[in-house]
């Protein structure tokens, strides 16, 4: 049986097990930053798909054409609101805030006329994880008659990562669905 070593060679087996264990330390705090923004990130796209969709539900809802009776029943906030806040639950989003009352949307910040984003920061929620709601009806002129309608929901997200939070706040995610009724 060999005999465990003494001296010297004992010492430097010892400042080896005590440099590595530093020297984990030291990069695990590199790892967990790096797997935590890779969280955040993944969880932002999620969150992103899931306002996405929630804007096209609100606009298709609203656009839905009743043909027996010839009318546009869910053609009103409320109707949209409530397809729209449907959709933010299955993932967890709390209820939309409604900021309009069908007449204006937010103006968007770089000039085009389609109110998609960029948007102002004004117009986006101040507290993290909420989402705003946008509907804005805008008649359109000549044969047939017809209606714009935009649904807008805007949401600030709030990074899960303390240092990416302090570092950068929150962000801001935006989805604009428009669509044409026509005969409204």
């Amino acid at each position: 049986m060999p005999r465990p070593p003494k001296g010297p060679l004992l010492n430097a087996r010892m400042s080896q097990r005590g440099q590595s264990l530093v020297e984990f330390a030291l990069s695990s705090v590199v790892l967990l930053l790096l797997v935590g923004g890779l969280v955040d990130i993944g969880r932002a796209i999620y969150i992103s798909e899931a306002i996405s969709n929630a804007a096209r539900e609100g606009a298709r809802h609203g656009a839905w054409y009743d043909a027996p009776r010839q009318t546009h029943p869910y053609l009103n906030d409320g109707a949209i609101q409530t397809v729209v806040d449907a959709e933010l639950a299955t993932v967890g989003i709390p209820n939309s805030v409604l900021k309009t009352n069908g007449t204006s949307c937010p103006a968007p910040t770089d000039g085009n006329s389609y109110h998609n984003p960029p948007f102002a920061n004004s117009a986006y929620p101040g507290t993290a994880n909420q989402a705003w709601l946008y509907i804005c009806y805008t008649p359109s002129a000549g044969p047939p008659p017809s209606t714009d309608l935009n649904v807008i929901v805007l949401y600030s997200y709030g990074p899960l990562t303390p240092l990416i939070t302090a570092q950068f706040g929150t962000f801001h995610l935006a989805s604009n669905v428009h669509m044409t009724v026509q005969g409204s």
